[in-house]
C-alpha cells in the first residue's frame, strides 16, 4: 500500500496509542506508507504532552483499553486539544455498541484490524480531510 495522501497532508502526524503485548507494527507500517509520521506510545501518560503541546497530532489511533485508561480519556484529551485532533478506535472485535457509543462521545471512527489496504486509505483519508479542514477553519476564525 505505497498509496500517499497527497501533498496537502505531507507533514501528517499519527499517534499509535497500544500496550506493548500487542501487534500493531502492520498498522504503523501501513500509516508510514501512506505519508504519515507515526509515534508508537504505551499510554496516557506518554501521549499528554503531544496532545496538550502547541502542535498536536492530527490522528491518534488507540486501543479501547490501554494500562492508565481508556479510548474515552483519549477523545477528552483530544477535545481539549489547541488544535482539531481525530481519534480513531482500535478494537479486538466488531462490537455495533461500542461503536455506536465512540462515534456518539466523540470519535472520528471505529476500525477493527486487519482492514485492507483500501479500507484504511479511505478512513486515513477521511480522517485527514476532516482534521485539516477543521485545522484550517480554526485558524480563519482566529
Amino acid at each position: 500500500m505505497a498509496e500517499a495522501l497527497g501533498p496537502m497532508i505531507k507533514e501528517m502526524l499519527a499517534l499509535l496509542l497500544h500496550t506493548p503485548t500487542d501487534s500493531l507494527g502492520p498498522l504503523k507500517l501501513d500509516l508510514e506508507n501512506q505519508s504519515i509520521t507515526v509515534h508508537c506510545l504505551r499510554n496516557l501518560e506518554e501521549a499528554l504532552p503531544l496532545l496538550n503541546g502547541v502542535k498536536p497530532p492530527h490522528l491518534v489511533f488507540t486501543e479501547a483499553t490501554l494500562p492508565d485508561g481508556t479510548w474515552a480519556d483519549v477523545v477528552n484529551l483530544a477535545v481539549e486539544a489547541s488544535k482539531p485532533v481525530n481519534v480513531i478506535v482500535i478494537g479486538r472485535l466488531e462490537d455495533v455498541g461500542l461503536y455506536l457509543e465512540t462515534i456518539a462521545r466523540g470519535a472520528f471512527d471505529f476500525i477493527v484490524l486487519p482492514l485492507t489496504g483500501h479500507e484504511l486509505v479511505h478512513v486515513v483519508r477521511c480522517a485527514a480531510d476532516n482534521v485539516i479542514s477543521r485545522r484550517e477553519a480554526q485558524a480563519r476564525a482566529a
